[in-house]
């Protein structure tokens, strides 16, 4: 009967936290109209790469300019005013103290020249703001990155604050998830926000394709359904990574090293931590034995053995369910189960074999069945 087997090594095992959520990019600039003007040409188009600094779209610039040319004509008459009514009050300050003019007189005077200073003022600010109008007739991007939505067209008439562009800086995406308070307790929170945990993101997308990253945030505050937002954060120069996509991550919070452990696709049970379970073990005749072992604590690859194995001892993981006690065996040794990219362990016991074809024609119906005689 051929089957594929594993042995029982010493190595790390690691508790995962996994988690789900959506991808965001680092930046989302949404480049708004600071005039109110008429869109007279758009120099990008939707999907287009923009630099910062670049630019993206004109205003007709022709009404701005006469509010501009109103608000210079009318400082320069309201200067003139303002000489006249200055020399007034002076005039009268003086002929105040002789008693040739009121005081309601003087008061008018007075009035009249104030008046005349705040209207210039206000004239200045006005062209100033005129002339200020006219520089930004021509909009820039403010950051580099992708141009992902449009709002207007050429034609559109703007008011001020109107919505222009959508600009996404895709060199960096997170994972936005969401963990309860017990999760978040399995982390090291002073690790994350200080330094990061390392951490991977995949996505259907690229079936097989792993995205490293880290876990460098978490919310302090919970939210109304009392989850906490975490975020991973990649970096994505290619674009690969598109935000709204749905991704899985995960982060090892824990690893316990040097552990004696069997592959958990030996097991035969239910995998219950601290309890006994059951394996096919290759004995030195190279003859199936149904054997008993307990195991600690688990990972998506190993078990920990504390009792029932040796370290090298082969166990059955390819054919197990088709095997009778003491049927003759032959064996081929799998490559290592996979190991997370978060993870830290380097076992080289851990290193792939070729894999060859495993199975053959189940045993005639005639054969032993598994039963608890022949437990070792």
């Amino acid at each position: 009967m051929n089957v594929g087997v594993l042995s029982v090594d010493r190595g790390a095992i690691e508790h995962i936290l996994d988690m789900s959520g959506t991808l965001t990019f680092i930046a989302n600039t949404t480049v708004s109209s600071e005039v109110a003007a008429q869109v007279m040409s758009l120099e990008v188009v939707d999907g287009q790469p923009v630099n910062e600094g670049q630019l993206l779209l004109v205003f007709d610039e022709t009404k701005i300019r006469e509010t501009a040319n109103q608000a210079l004509a009318n400082l320069q008459k309201d200067e003139a005013t303002l000489t006249f009514n200055k020399t007034e009050w002076e005039k009268n300050f003086e002929l105040l103290k002789t008693g040739s003019v009121s005081q309601t007189q003087f008061d008018q005077k007075l009035s009249s020249y104030q008046n005349s200073v705040a209207q210039v003022e206000a004239d200045k600010a006005a062209l100033a703001k005129a002339r200020e109008d006219l520089k930004k007739t021509k909009v820039i991007s403010p950051i580099k990155g992708m141009l992902s939505n449009r709002f207007v067209e050429k034609g559109d008439w703007m008011s001020e604050g109107g919505k222009l562009f959508l600009i996404s800086d895709y060199s960096r995406i997170y994972l936005e998830a969401f963990l309860s308070d017990i999760e978040v307790g399995r982390l090291d929170v002073g690790k994350v926000l200080k330094e990061g945990v390392d951490g991977e993101v995949s996505v259907d997308s690229y079936p097989g394709k792993i995205f490293k990253g880290k876990l460098s945030y978490i919310q302090p505050v919970a939210s109304q359904a009392r989850l906490f937002q975490i975020r991973i954060y990649l970096d994505n120069p290619d674009m690969l990574l598109l935000q709204g996509m749905f991704a899985r991550g995960r982060v090892v919070v824990k690893t316990i090293p040097g552990v004696l452990r069997v592959p958990v696709g030996a097991l035969m049970e239910q995998i219950r931590t601290n309890e006994t379970n059951t394996v096919f073990l290759v004995d030195r005749d190279n003859k199936a034995q149904l054997t008993r072992v307990k195991i600690g604590t688990t990972d998506p690859r190993y078990a920990q053995v504390l009792e029932g194995l040796k370290e090298g001892e082969m166990v059955v993981v390819q054919g197990k369910e088709i095997l009778n006690v003491g049927q003759p065996l032959k064996v081929t040794e799998l490559p290592s189960p996979q190991k997370s990219v978060a993870s830290s362990d380097k076992e080289p016991s851990e290193k792939p074999v070729e894999t060859k074809q495993l199975f053959e024609a189940p045993p005639p119906a005639t054969a032993r069945p598994i039963s608890a005689v022949g437990y070792r």
